[in-house]
């Protein structure tokens, strides 16, 4: 009882004020009682609508998507943070409504991001009150508040970032009472669970930790054992993602995430204005430029953490610029087009590190009195920047209450016959579904790739000035098979099968169906087993179905793995379960373990 008080004690302020700045920065929402629809929300509904829909039903299907995406069949969630998808669907089931989803989600995006800068920023040696202001700049800062105004995924990989350093940190002191298996593997498994971009860029980090510590340690067999151990965790703990993918992606190609042919166009510069998407903005900049400049002028004695956050943090920094000709690069490597497409991305991890960096740099400043005033400063330029945040979230939030409820109209389709007034309508009704069903989203995502050019012609620029060939070919004909097919038929779901039924004047009669067919895709017509060949797919796997009769045909789709089974799902929740409650058990232990 008395460690609880205690805890209360040392971290109840520190609470307090994360929560309140996170309360303060989800205000505008709640007073204007809005949803934000940006680039990349309607491609995240559908992904958390169809999860909702599993647990409201019963009826799971971990890879078809039975319910989102118009209920094509098409796979997003099994490739794309699947365990995080289902936290959020769990969510959406509790809350019934997107607004105050929205706000939910949005409060613990930010919350979340505070306590781990400031767990990271004490762990490096800064002082608390330091540690609280690297907590609100990282809050207020360009990623953490992407989810809010765009719903990017990105924001929560960047959001468990400060864990990823936090693990480095530990590999470099590697003792007994430091870097820890279960911990480890729990933090990155959650990692692989939320974001596989951040995953890869956290694979770089820990990376250079490791060859660093292995090189500076003398228990470098230890450090091994314990890196090995964690991996195998991590691995049991995620084989629902790397297992769906080498089933998925092992079997067939798939449309990747678009390609972007100019990555030099999406880099980020320093700036003195406020911050978007290619621009830092004053405050970062600022702390930037100062914590490397410190570094390099050798007027602060750094620690041996401290120099390498600064040394990997302005790696990203550069990473994330124009300093590297990314256009050149990437038709070298056209597989940065898809997989990083924007360099801006970096700047998550550059954050991370200076900011971390920067307050371990303040705290060891010798004048008291120079100190103060960098404490001052920072709280200074953490209130500009927050509120140049708050000014951003209220910007898109009153967008809602205009005739452009809708920010982002790239890739999305309106129905015709809705006016904007009856779209805020809907998606603010009971009926969770209807608003993703008038206005749709074009993405391409790992749709399969039924291609027959060849690479040259797949490669070349497309009608949009931007995108390749393929990928515009691609985004076209799921607006055409998918959003904008008319065909006469009606789906429902029964367990993780979808059933599509439609009435055939005459015999032979040939009907487009909105729907996506995998290599691994079991399909039957009518009771009786229909084999891939027997039909006409689209370029995206849709295909043309011959009825066998007059009258009522009915289609049945479903997905089989050989790796994802109910069975090894089950193994991995146990997993996690036991995972997490040995570490609740450890850390009590711990805390209560007397100190001689």
């Amino acid at each position: 009882m008395v460690s609880k008080f205690s805890y209360l004690k040392n971290h109840g302020p520190v609470l307090g004020v994360i929560s309140a700045v996170s309360l303060f920065l989800v205000l505008p929402q709640i007073l204007n009682h809005s949803l934000i629809l940006g680039g990349d929300s309607l491609f995240h509904l559908n992904r958390i609508y169809d999860i909702y829909m599993q647990f409201k039903t019963g009826n799971f299907s971990y890879f078809q998507s039975n319910y989102g995406f118009l209920q094509s069949g098409r796979i997003i969630n099994a490739l794309y943070g699947p365990g995080f998808a289902y936290l959020l669907g769990a969510l959406l089931v509790l809350v019934h409504n997107w607004i105050n989803f929205q706000i939910i989600t949005s409060f613990f995006a930010f919350f979340i991001s505070g306590y781990t800068m400031f767990f990271l920023s004490r762990e490096m040696g800064s002082t608390k009150k330091i540690s609280l202001l690297t907590a609100t700049l990282f809050m207020g800062s360009f990623w953490i508040t992407r989810w809010s105004t765009n719903q990017s995924f990105m924001t929560w990989g960047v959001m468990l970032m400060p864990l990823i350093v936090l693990i480095g940190i530990k590999m470099l002191k590697n003792d007994s009472e430091s870097l820890h298996v279960l911990p480890f593997a729990l933090i990155f498994s959650l990692l692989i669970q939320v974001h596989v971009l951040s995953t890869l860029m956290s694979i770089i980090v820990l990376g250079i930790f490791f060859i660093f510590s292995m090189i500076k340690n003398k228990k470098r067999n230890q450090l091994l054992l314990k890196c090995f151990f964690a991996g195998m965790l991590t691995l049991l703990l995620t084989f629902n993602v790397w297992g769906a993918m080498l089933d998925v992606f092992g079997s067939e190609k798939l449309y990747s995430p678009f390609s972007e042919l100019s990555m030099s166009n999406f880099t980020t510069d320093i700036s003195v204005s406020t911050y978007d998407t290619t621009h830092i903005g004053f405050v970062l900049s600022l702390i930037f430029l100062l914590q490397i400049g410190l570094y390099f002028s050798k007027s602060v004695k750094f620690t041996t953490p401290n120099k390498l956050v600064t040394i990997l943090g302005t790696f990203f920094l550069i990473l994330s610029s124009n300093l590297i000709p990314w256009t050149k690069l990437s038709n070298l490597i056209p597989q940065l087009q898809s997989s990083l497409q924007f360099p801006y991305r970096f700047i998550g991890f550059t954050t991370v590190l200076l900011l971390a960096g920067f307050g371990v740099t303040i705290t060891s400043l010798p004048s008291v009195r120079l100190k103060r005033y960098f404490e001052i400063s920072m709280a200074i330029l953490s209130s500009f920047l927050l509120f140049q945040s708050y000014m951003d979230l209220q910007n898109k939030s009153t967008l809602w209450n205009t005739d452009r409820p809708i920010i982002s109209k790239s890739l999305n389709d309106f129905k015709s016959e809705y006016g904007n007034e009856q779209i805020k309508h809907i998606f603010v009704s009971s009926h969770l579904g209807k608003g993703l069903q008038i206005v749709t989203n074009e993405s391409s995502d790992y749709l399969p790739k039924y291609y027959s050019a060849d690479a040259t012609s797949y490669n070349q620029r497309g009608t949009n000035g931007y995108r390749n060939k393929g990928d515009s070919e691609a985004y076209a004909a799921y607006g055409k098979y998918i959003n904008r097919n008319t065909s006469a038929i009606t789906k429902r779901v029964v367990n993780d099968k979808l059933i599509i039924s439609w009435n055939a004047i005459k015999k032979a009669d040939k009907i487009q169906l909105p729907i996506i067919i995998y290599a691994n895709s079991l399909i039957t017509l009518n009771n009786h087993h229909l084999n891939k060949d027997k039909m006409t797919l689209s370029t995206i796997g849709t295909p043309t179905i011959t009825s066998p009769k007059v009258g009522k045909n009915t289609l049945t789709l479903s997905y089989h793995s050989n790796l994802i089974t109910t069975k090894s799902i089950l193994i991995i929740i146990s997993a996690w379960i036991i995972s997490v409650i040995a570490l609740i058990i450890l850390t009590i232990k711990k805390r209560h373990k007397p100190h001689l």
